[in-house]
């Protein structure tokens, strides 16, 4: 093969490889992209981004601190979230510039449902007491329910009381406390179902009546995802720990 036959292949290599490279890095930035749409951007906060802690196709749960005496900054909210307060304190709000609310407090627990705010709106909210507030946001990444097909109920522990919180047409919010030496009693899950953590501790699991080592500690605010389980299964969780363990579920529709 002559030289400029190999130049001339060599620059053939070099020329698919750097396309090969830009399109990886293309998708790698649409990605990216599609992603950011979903979380929040608090622009005053050292911690403008927080922490993802969870994702998947159908949510992505992003956790922010707010200090006290901070406010966010003007940002967007993209709908169809959930927010959860681990620590919960004392808000105020802006829209335009001009006061929307003031002094509201949220207990530790505490959750509600934001929809849409486009930048535009000029909306920030700040933290007005003297303890920081840590929050969880759950969002939802369709704007359609994932399983239509299903009927949807809430989570049911045959030993302990649960409580309700929120429900709409995308999701079912229920809190339960879970006392040391309690077990949940038999049951099933449906799945799609987000768990999260207000007051964490140590857990173990009955399965047919054989019972794992407990787990490590969960911390507040530790989230996890949970898949189907049937209630052939034998199926139950039981706090093996010293503390009071208090938890949100979260049942996608």
């Amino acid at each position: 093969m002559r030289r400029s036959q190999t130049l001339a292949m060599v620059l053939v290599l070099l020329l698919a490889f750097c396309n090969s490279s830009a399109q990886d890095r293309t998708i790698s930035e649409q990605e990216s992209g599609t992603n950011k749409r979903f979380l929040l951007t608090y622009p005053n906060l050292e911690d403008t981004d927080g922490e993802v802690v969870l994702e998947n196709e159908h949510v992505v749960l992003q956790r922010l601190v707010v200090p006290a005496g901070e406010w966010e900054g003007i940002h967007s909210h993209p709908g169809n979230q959930l927010y959860v307060h681990i620590d919960g304190g004392e808000w105020s709000g802006r829209i335009g510039g001009k006061s929307e609310y003031s002094g509201i407090v949220s207990e530790d627990g505490g959750v509600g449902w934001m929809d849409a705010i486009p930048l535009s709106a000029g909306h920030n909210s700040g933290n007005t007491g003297d303890t920081p507030i840590d929050l969880i946001y759950v969002t939802l990444k369709g704007d359609v329910p994932i399983a239509p097909e299903f009927e949807h109920v809430p989570q049911h522990y045959p030993n302990i009381a649960m409580e309700l919180l929120l429900e709409n047409d995308r999701m079912i919010v229920q809190r339960v406390q879970v006392e040391p030496g309690q077990w949940e009693g038999i049951h099933s899950h449906p799945g799609n179902q987000v768990y999260i953590h207000v007051k964490g501790g140590i857990w173990s699991e009955r399965r047919d009546g054989v019972q794992s080592p407990p787990s490590p500690f969960q911390e507040d605010g530790s989230v996890g995802w949970m898949d189907a389980i049937d209630i052939s299964e034998a199926h139950e969780f039981g706090n093996t720990g010293d503390t009071t363990i208090d938890l949100i579920w979260v049942t996608l529709k």
